[in-house]
């Protein structure tokens, strides 16, 4: 597939298979990860890796308030001075089901990058934050 192609076939994935991920696959993409170009070859990267519920209940306890706030038939049904926009329908069909994926997930990685500081006087000492890779 051309580069172009996949990016304009590129979906987003709200549902996933209940199919178990084995732990030590996890353990070899970070691994592939860590080892992909950096800047500067840092690899101060470090992980937070929430699998129980009770842990991501606790993580995510405030953004359950805000989940049991939002009523999306409410939002998607009050009066506008114009018509609903496909964004407005996609957030209202979307935003209740965020903080079910983050739970329903058997693995939240948080990715860290460990600085001993944080300076930044001059934009090249921010380098290492470019070198930041969605997981």
């Amino acid at each position: 597939m051309e580069f172009y192609e996949a990016v304009n076939k590129r979906r987003t994935t709200r549902q996933f298979l209940q199919k178990a991920v084995d732990f030590e696959a996890i353990k070899r993409i970070l691994e592939a990860g860590n080892k992909a170009p950096t800047w500067d070859h840092n690899r101060n990267w470090q992980y937070i890796i929430l699998r129980t519920d009770e842990k991501k209940d606790y993580a995510f306890a405030e953004a359950k308030k805000i989940a049991d706030r939002f009523d999306a038939e409410r939002y998607l049904n009050m009066p506008r001075p114009y018509p609903i926009t496909l964004g407005q329908k996609m957030y209202g069909y979307a935003m209740p089901r965020q903080l079910t994926m983050l739970k329903d997930a058997p693995y939240i990685i948080i990715p860290l990058f460990k600085s001993k500081q944080l300076n930044g006087e001059y934009v090249s000492k921010l380098n290492p934050f470019a070198t930041i890779r969605g997981y």
